[in-house]
């Protein structure tokens, strides 16, 4: 009996202890208690959430990051200010930074082509290309003017992808190699240069399983059957592709990747 009341006793314990915890999270916060529990319950939104390959270009910019301080002056060549994708966000380093888009639909600082930028020789300590140079039919061309507006011991940080889908904004001109890359940046005027590999043959496979689920379906049965698919299969398939993605050692495997980081330092 003595233990059946101190269990009550907890019990209600227990209730007006969360009942207290619950009427202050809605005082404070102007949430409900289902509300609070689907707060609790939702995941956290990473690069994955978006694409494979946006976890890779965020992840590329993430580790460059030390060379951004807010003194800097940053050009984001192609970049838009606002409906960023991904999480890295470059505004959020308290460095001056200037847009230039050809779309002025983008609502950049200055409308240009990427090639021909109406800005002095030596104005800026960082340029920055994030999957624009697949875009632009002369790269070469592009890399000379990114040259032209650093200072000395300026410093280019670019991604662009290799094994991955073709996609018009406007047109898609290539995919290039990493000796291409190389020799691109001897040949612009850059004195050094690192290329960095974005993911081997399981992070390509990964990329191809999202695109796959991603495909328009119209019928209201495809959409209904992709979606339960997508929630059973997608998710622990590709935490698998990923985990092989970063034990794979198999120079043969390396071979195959979505796409490279590069980092050239004038």
């Amino acid at each position: 009996m003595a233990m059946a009341y101190m269990g009550a006793g907890c019990s209600f314990y227990c209730l007006l202890y969360y009942n207290r915890h619950f009427q202050y999270y809605y005082l404070g916060n102007r949430i409900s208690t289902f509300n609070f529990f689907k707060q609790r319950m939702r995941k956290q939104r990473t690069s994955l959430s978006f694409s494979v390959r946006r976890h890779f270009i965020d992840e590329f910019f993430f580790a460059k990051r030390g060379f951004i301080n807010k003194t800097s002056q940053i050009i984001d060549i192609g970049g838009k200010r606002d409906k960023k994708r991904g999480l890295f966000n470059i505004d959020s380093y308290g460095a001056k930074v200037i847009y230039v888009n050809l779309d002025p639909r983008s609502k950049p600082d200055i409308v240009a082509d990427a090639s021909n930028i109406p800005l002095a020789d030596e104005s800026c300590d960082i340029a920055i290309m994030g999957e624009l140079l697949e875009h632009v039919a002369e790269p070469m061309e592009v890399l000379k003017e990114a040259n032209r507006l650093l200072k000395k011991g300026g410093v280019l940080l670019a991604t662009t992808p290799f094994m991955y889908p073709i996609h018009a904004d406007p047109y898609d001109f290539g995919r290039y190699t990493e000796n291409y890359w190389l020799e691109a940046a001897l040949k612009t005027g850059f004195s050094k240069a690192e290329i960095e590999k974005q993911g081997t043959i399981f992070a390509v496979l990964a990329l191809a399983m999202q695109h796959l689920f991603l495909a328009p379906t119209t019928s209201s049965i495809g959409i209904i059957f992709k979606k339960i698919i997508r929630r059973i299969f997608e998710n622990p398939f590709l935490k698998i592709l990923m985990w092989l993605d970063k034990k794979c050692k198999a120079e043969s495997l390396q071979a195959w990747t979505t796409g490279y980081g590069l980092t050239f330092l004038k």
